[in-house]
């Protein structure tokens, strides 16, 4: 079983589960950050991410997300490979430039099923990713 352990990072005077990862698109890849939510279903990227990466948005497929506030923001969804410390894969993936929160978010779906366990150790400020 291989881990991989982030120290909380601190963002907006809190130290929060946000990580680094790697966004891959035909030819580039680029390293991001992202706060991982498990309250999240989707993963939800800054829109011009989704550029730098050479992502076409008419080529993904448009949904409307949910947000914290009840409110609907539209999203574009890719496939796209995705990275976490050296642990390579596929996952859906959304970009929307109207999140207005700051970061972007790291959801479930496409990401956990991708690991073992994701263990938040509050009292530590860390967050640890187990894979086979």
């Amino acid at each position: 079983m291989h881990s991989l352990i982030f120290s909380y990072k601190r963002q907006k005077f809190r130290l929060m589960p946000i990580i680094p990862m790697f966004l891959y698109g035909r030819d580039v890849a680029i390293e991001v950050e992202a706060y991982v939510d498990s309250g999240a279903f989707y993963s939800i990227f800054d829109l011009e991410l989704a550029k730098d990466i050479g992502l076409n948005i008419k080529n993904g497929r448009r949904q409307m997300f949910i947000v914290g506030d009840g409110s609907f923001i539209p999203a574009y969804v890719f496939k796209i490979p995705v990275q976490i410390g050296n642990h390579k894969f596929i996952s859906e993936v959304a970009f929307s430039d109207k999140l207005n929160v700051g970061f972007n978010l790291l959801g479930r779906k496409g990401i956990f099923e991708n690991f073992e366990e994701i263990i938040f150790r509050e009292k530590k400020r860390e967050i640890e990713f187990k894979y086979p």
